[in-house]
């Protein structure tokens, strides 16, 4: 059996806790909130990036229609 830390969301309402947590893969605290971190989660304290309030990362733009070049006739 491997030990590993996980990351939950410390945020809590009258209805209940947030229930995201994030398995790190790790042992090694610092490196576990890195990678909660690089992914968006807020440190200190601990939210989920919904709760974190950090802007999200702007996916990649896809083209509707592919670009069209100007066909040269041929000889």
């Amino acid at each position: 059996m491997s030990l590993a830390l996980v990351v939950h969301c410390d945020l809590s309402d009258r209805y209940g806790s947030c229930a995201a947590y994030l398995p790190t893969g790790t042992t090694d605290e610092a490196k576990a909130y890195a990678t909660a971190q690089q992914i968006g989660w807020s440190i200190d304290p601990d939210r989920c990036p919904a709760h974190s309030h950090r802007p999200r990362p702007i996916p990649p733009v896809h083209r509707l229609r592919p670009r069209t070049t100007k066909e040269t006739p041929t000889p």
